[in-house]
């Protein structure tokens, strides 16, 4: 995109410099080429890489004729529409708090600023999901970004867990073109710490400014994984084959340890993307945390 700008730019140029009044007509393109050129790198601050055949996934929060969810009713589909493992242990009786129930404030989930913030039902990337039948929208095990170098702005719109002493730390960490490697993580938002309880979670609506490097992906520490003899803790990560061991533990359907990103202008030149990282189901198996992290990325 940027080479496409540089010889863009001349040409307009050109194309105007034939006037009496070449000289204002050109610095006047040139200003507007240049914008045009900021605008069109902008477009490459966080452009998310995945698996071939995955894309961007619609889904909607209606309810059918007897008020029940159409896409959002905890059947798995997508992957993410899963009962929350800790039913009546945070927020209420209800088992609904998911990704989908926290973007459109419904169930017992609600964010910062509740149902005003809340984006709605916006696409998710997964594989193909027919949102009229309700199947399908499997994970991307393969889910990183790519970055011009733009500043980005990370804000905590949600850190959930049945266990208000083991909340997450969520962050970004380096990798390469390929997404096989972790190089170095870096902390946007501080968790309870390990041991847990030993340090003081960072606020809903906190704000931070970072700056990727050129392939980045986001990971978070689920700091009561596993149980059993301390060190207790484990790094999930948006690319899930990274996943270490220990964030693993076997049974239910959602996966164990996993990420979901959503967007509501992928296509734009200035996209925002909500990173959702979750432990939902597995964790009645276990500890009985049921974390649930949920954090917006924009361009700053």
């Amino acid at each position: 995109m940027k080479a496409r700008n540089h010889e863009i730019r001349p040409t307009l140029a050109h194309n105007f410099d034939t006037g009496t009044s070449g000289r204002p007509r050109r610095g006047l393109i040139l200003l507007v080429a240049m914008a045009v050129f900021a605008m069109c790198a902008a477009s490459y601050s966080q452009t998310l890489i995945g698996s071939p055949g995955a894309g961007w996934q619609s889904w909607t929060a209606a309810l059918d004729v007897n008020f029940n969810g159409i896409d959002l009713n905890n059947n798995y589909a997508p992957y993410w529409d899963s009962p929350w493992g800790a039913s009546g242990s945070y927020g209420g009786g209800l088992a609904e708090k998911n990704a989908g129930f926290c973007l459109t404030s419904t169930g017992d989930c609600q964010g910062l600023g509740s149902a005003l913030l809340a984006p709605g039902a916006i696409p998710f990337w997964g594989q193909p999901y027919n949102s009229a039948t309700d199947t399908g929208g499997a994970r991307d095990n393969t889910m990183y970004f790519r970055s011009s170098g733009a500043r980005l702005r990370a804000t905590l719109f949600l850190n959930a867990s049945a266990n208000q002493r083991e909340i997450n730390e969520f962050g970004w960490f380096e990798t390469d073109s390929t997404g096989s490697t972790i190089v170095a993580r870096h902390k946007l938002f501080q968790g309870s710490g390990e041991p847990t309880g030993t340090l003081k979670p960072d606020p809903v609506g906190k704000s931070v400014l970072f700056t990727p490097t050129t392939y980045f992906g986001y990971y978070y520490s689920d700091v009561s994984e596993p149980t059993g003899t301390p060190p207790h803790g484990c790094y999930a990560y948006s690319i899930f084959t990274l996943n270490e061991p220990r964030c693993t533990e076997t049974g239910g359907g959602q996966g164990d340890h996993d990420f979901i990103v959503f967007s509501p202008d992928p296509g734009s030149f200035l996209p925002i993307y909500w990173i959702v990282g979750e432990d939902p189901t597995d964790c009645t198996n276990q500890d009985g945390d049921c974390n649930l992290t949920v954090v917006t990325i924009t361009p700053f």
